[in-house]
């Protein structure tokens, strides 16, 4: 097998047609056709069959397409990775690259730190690498970083990484300035009873820790929506629906610093726990140069535990 075949059996597997996942890949039909032909060939194995009930459906995957399927995602997978690590590798042959992923709320002051220490390890070349707020863990699984700055719960469990908490952040509420809390010094969640508060656009999986951001549980009164079903996967984005009126949000005081604007108010919520901010890696890593900078950033925070 080869991984222009995987990739063309998956594309047809998405599609569920041959004349679609052509298009898509800029081939010609005949060309694909007969690359999933040889793949089934080596096989011996049929991986799509047609609905004659449904012919609208398209193709379907065979119990056999469905087990390539799987293991063929996670091999493109795997050499996208390898891919990425390969061609980040610095230009000379003394140092490799490491990239440290950060989002906007990451607090600048760790990032700083993290980018001067790895680059005071001598076969370390040290890159910041900006993430969409959410992506943190498909970037460290898929590759695109070495390590990552992360936000969680205190004591979550985060059983694929290694990770060491550097800082706690508090949790602020995001209003208009024109806002009937916006005079307040403070809030508590009580406060924010009957109003909407922005889906942070996060899976409801429990490494998102969806609930955390939403501030639940909290007490809920009023007819609501007390969760606004509009995602937002920016700070900019959070900060244009609550500047226009389509509810409130939680975030880290970290935005509250960076994202300062006069028609926003930024209110600390005092029964709130704050955020842990921590730098995680892969538990199962094993490259010299990022265990060494993982090692770097982690050690003056557990000096000090």
């Amino acid at each position: 097998m080869d991984v222009r075949g995987l990739r063309y059996f998956l594309a047809v597997a998405d599609a569920r047609s041959f004349t679609q996942a052509a298009r898509h890949l800029h081939v010609s039909q005949p060309a694909l056709s007969q690359s999933v032909r040889r793949l089934e060939r080596h096989l011996a194995s049929d991986l799509f069959v047609r609905d004659r009930r449904n012919p609208a459906s398209g193709l379907r995957l065979t119990p056999s397409g469905q087990v390539l399927y799987e293991e063929a995602t996670d091999i493109l997978a795997a050499v996208a990775r390898a891919e990425r690590r390969v061609r980040r590798t610095a230009h000379g042959v003394d140092k490799s690259s490491v990239a440290i992923g950060f989002a906007s709320s990451t607090p600048r002051e760790l990032v700083t730190t993290a980018m001067t220490l790895g680059a005071s390890l001598p076969r370390v070349d040290a890159l910041p690498v900006h993430v969409t707020w959410g992506d943190e863990h498909t970037f460290l699984r898929d590759g695109r970083v070495d390590l990552t700055f992360l936000q969680y719960p205190r004591d979550a469990p985060l059983p694929e990484y290694t990770v060491q908490t550097l800082t706690r952040v508090s949790r602020v509420v995001i209003v208009r300035a024109d806002h009937r809390l916006a005079e307040l010094a403070e809030v508590t969640l009580r406060d924010l009873a009957t109003e909407p508060v922005l889906d942070p656009g996060y899976a409801n999986v429990p490494e998102m820790h969806r609930d955390f951001w939403l501030g639940e549980p909290r007490p809920l009164e009023g007819p609501g929506p007390h969760v606004v079903p509009l995602e937002v996967r920016t700070v900019e984005e959070m900060c244009a629906c609550v500047a226009a009126g389509k509810g409130l949000a939680i975030t880290s005081a970290t935005v509250a610093g960076s994202y300062a604007r006069p028609d926003l108010v930024f209110l600390p919520v005092t029964d709130l726990e704050p955020v842990d901010v921590g730098i995680a890696r892969l538990r199962d890593e094993h490259r010299r140069e990022v265990l060494e900078t993982f090692e770097a950033i982690a050690a003056p925070a557990r000096a000090q535990t």
